[in-house]
């Protein structure tokens, strides 16, 4: 081979390791890492062809930490992605293509058990009031029978997190538990645990009194209104000729005062009008404890 076509071999080599070439950089450190280049598992037992090459595909050229129990629970979740919530990772190598490379371009192996694929039994709801346990379960896309994707189960929980913001629940959580019954089904229960209904405070609006006045008359959540969360982005939509250009979210403050229960809302309009300098601050309820304890 000629010195050009060996300088161009080279090159095509080296660039195929390079840090930008990662389908998704999921390292902390991006000096270092393994970008890997071919995944194989062995072990596995009922799981289809097309489903096991979906979980190394879905790994093959992206970059990760050098970390082998990280990489191990991301292959268990691919696993529960697809039903396979008892799926069992027993181990994980890596075989360095180019020890030197930045990040290390690796082989990785894994002894992998999938167990029974799980389908969707009942999901039921305890503590709840805000909300009848049938408005929460339309939160959920899964079906029952559904194959369960840990995806849909974690959107199903974040759509319950925002409904409550709607009622001005935010201190919300919710905490799921599953249950494995027979027939390779899988039930989930969920405990909720709403807290204070907050409801809007003071709404201060830092600008010129012309712009301020129109502002505040946009303003359709009234002191002592349940609190709304997604109000905010409606009302930057609704406002948006009003606002200046550059006014965006970050420009937005809050502040919950869990003793009161209440919520302060701050727009930073015009900064140069801000005459207190500070951002607000949440007043835990755990504060007022202390206060009165002391």
């Amino acid at each position: 081979m000629t010195s050009w076509r060996w300088a161009l071999f080279a090159i095509l080599v080296t660039a195929s390791y390079l840090p930008g070439q990662c389908a998704k950089d999921n390292r902390e450190n991006k000096d270092a890492g393994i970008l890997i280049t071919d995944f194989t598992i062995t072990g596995t037992q009922t799981i289809s062809a097309t489903d096991l090459a979906r979980i190394t595909n879905d790994m093959i050229g992206s970059c990760y930490n050098e970390d082998s129990e990280e990489i191990g629970e991301r292959i268990r979740a691919s696993f529960q992605q697809r039903g396979y919530f008892q799926a069992e990772v027993k181990s994980v190598k890596f075989k360095p293509r180019d020890p030197l490379g930045v990040p290390k371009p690796v082989a990785l192996e894994s002894d992998a058990s999938e167990g029974p694929q799980f389908r969707l039994g009942q999901v039921t709801f305890l503590k709840n009031h805000a909300f009848s346990s049938e408005k929460l379960r339309q939160q959920f896309p899964l079906k029952t029978n559904d194959v369960v994707e840990r995806e849909k189960v974690a959107a199903g929980l974040e759509s319950l997190r925002k409904l409550y913001a709607t009622r001005g629940y935010l201190d919300y959580v919710s905490i799921p538990e599953t249950v494995f019954g027979s027939n390779a089904t899988m039930n989930l229960s969920i405990t909720i645990e709403e807290g204070p209904q907050y409801h809007m405070g003071k709404l201060d609006i830092v600008a010129e009194k012309e712009p301020a006045a129109r502002l505040r008359m946009e303003w359709k959540l009234a002191e002592g209104d349940v609190y709304d969360a997604t109000y905010i982005d409606k009302y930057l939509t609704a406002a948006r000729d009003i606002l200046p250009s550059n006014f965006s979210k970050s420009n937005v403050q809050t502040a919950q005062n869990c003793p009161e229960a209440v919520v302060q809302v701050r727009l930073l309009v015009d900064p140069d009008q801000d005459k207190s300098g500070e951002e607000l601050k949440n007043i835990p309820c755990e504060e007022e404890k202390e206060k009165k304890a002391d």
